[in-house]
């Protein structure tokens, strides 16, 4: 029996999370934002990846590794 994967989430513009016209907005919270300003380097708490062309997010995460990549 084949188990297949689901399709992969698009926006409206048939984007994926890994085409090159989807972008990752990291969340802080008010304080990682503070650090930031200084220069502290903070780890993000959520990733919104956002398509550039029609602004539709097309994937949000909040998985330790993704967020691990942004820190």
């Amino acid at each position: 029996m084949e188990t297949s994967e689901p399709p992969p989430k698009t926006c409206r513009c048939g984007h994926s999370r890994g085409h090159h016209m989807v972008s990752a907005d990291p969340e802080y919270t008010p304080w990682g934002w503070v650090r930031l300003v200084v220069g502290i380097s903070t780890r993000p708490t959520k990733i919104k990846y956002r398509c550039r062309r029609c602004d539709q997010v097309v994937e949000s995460t909040t998985a330790g590794a993704d967020l691990d990549s942004y820190y």
